[in-house]
């Protein structure tokens, strides 16, 4: 029953409005705190020091990168993410050292008489060199290096929330709007064939009641 459709859409649409709101005021409570944290580090900084946009320059850039997914249970619907970059490439080089190493592994094992006489290296030695070779988390990436070595717990507390907003809220609100928009496409999908359904309804009852009625003949 397209009915019970609706019904269950409609349901499920107070669900994801219930936590979009939720999530607008914990964003809302997020920024405001912030500020203020930026704001308490400015008022105890060092004379002609502020903590804001003029100590930017090229050395900015992002550290995380947003990612969507449109391989879930609805293709239609697309689902949000945040990355950190530096976090995603360590992994990404881990993986590989542990490919390279289980294929040393194997050929070390399996003694193949292919390498000319010549000795492979040791394990100790491949281990030290994918150490060597691993990029480095540069800590310069931070941008509370830029404000000097020894920098405001409030500027810390304001950066924090600032990767939670980033991080959590704003990927969450991002897929939550995208399911309420697609909910509210096959609600409308749903109405048109319900009203389809009893415009066709109604046809067959008139059609029905016309042909059972009967046939009045005038005396003469």
């Amino acid at each position: 029953m397209e009915a019970d459709r609706i019904d269950s859409l409609l349901e499920s649409y107070l669900h994801l409005l219930d936590e979009y709101t939720t999530l607008r005021s914990t964003l809302a409570s997020l920024q405001g705190a912030m500020f203020q944290n930026i704001a308490r580090a400015n008022f105890s900084a060092e004379r002609g020091v502020r903590y804001g946009q003029d100590f930017y320059d090229e050395r900015m850039q992002a550290t995380r990168r947003v990612t969507v997914d449109v391989t879930g249970e609805n293709a239609n619907v697309p689902a949000f993410s945040v990355v950190d970059q530096a976090a995603s490439i360590l992994e990404h080089c881990d993986t590989s050292e542990g490919k390279a190493l289980e294929v040393e592994d194997a050929e070390q094992s399996g003694g193949s008489p292919a390498s000319g006489g010549k000795s492979d290296p040791p394990k100790e030695q491949i281990e030290v060199d994918a150490t060597e070779t691993r990029p480095k988390k540069d800590s310069r990436r931070n941008p509370l290096r830029w404000f000097g070595l020894i920098t405001p717990m409030p500027l810390r507390f304001a950066q924090g929330q600032a990767i939670q907003i980033v991080e959590t809220v704003v990927p969450r609100l991002a897929t939550i709007n995208a399911e309420m928009l697609d909910i509210e496409i096959e609600v409308r999908r749903a109405r048109k064939r319900r009203a389809k359904a009893e415009t066709e309804a109604a046809k067959r009852k008139s059609t029905n009641a016309g042909r059972a009625s009967p046939v009045q003949l005038e005396a003469p």
